[in-house]
């Protein structure tokens, strides 16, 4: 094999090997969260899950899990332009909930789904920037949790990218 074959050959295993890496690095199950998602799972496994179709308005996130009715994105009016890049083929679902308020005292809160996407949290009119994120693709219930710095008053989460129709979610005070 000459030397540009060889380079060649070891460019691509080391190509294999990383992403491979990076996949793993996805995989752990539900307890290998960077934060426990305990109540999350319990939620979203939970037959009770309040129902809701994307421009809801609600007063404070509930105790348990929404179900979101999504629209393609081409639907959806977004508040502040969906910050995730668009990684799917075909159409891409997406939907917005606004809340009145947290649903105790300001601060940190997580937002956790039960499909890939993306979620965004605008308030004041603008995106906020996460301050943690922990997913796995192996969890049943929970594969992503973001955790973002709330202020008093309204704001609205903005789901995009998702494959399917519907989603659920939590919001929660992080512990």
């Amino acid at each position: 094999m000459n030397n540009a074959r060889w380079i060649s050959a070891l460019a691509c295993a080391a190509a294999l090997a990383i992403s491979s890496q990076a996949f793993a690095a996805e995989t752990g199950g539900c307890q290998s969260f960077s934060w426990s998602i305990a109540t999350e799972l319990k939620w979203m496994k939970a037959a009770d899950s309040q129902a809701a179709a994307s421009g809801a308005k609600l007063p404070q996130p509930p105790e348990k899990a929404i179900t979101l009715a999504l629209e393609p994105m081409s639907a959806v009016s977004f508040p502040v332009a969906p910050t995730g890049k668009r990684k799917l083929e075909g159409e891409a679902h997406g939907g917005i909930v606004t809340f009145d308020s947290p649903s105790s005292a300001p601060g940190s809160y997580q937002v956790s789904m039960d499909v890939p996407g993306w979620v965004d949290v605008v308030q004041d009119g603008k995106a906020l920037k996460p301050t943690a994120h922990s997913g796995k693709s192996d969890c049943d219930g929970v594969r992503k949790s973001v955790r973002f710095t709330l202020d008093p008053g309204p704001f609205t989460l903005e789901f995009s990218n998702i494959k399917n129709d519907k989603m659920k979610f939590t919001v929660k005070q992080a512990d």
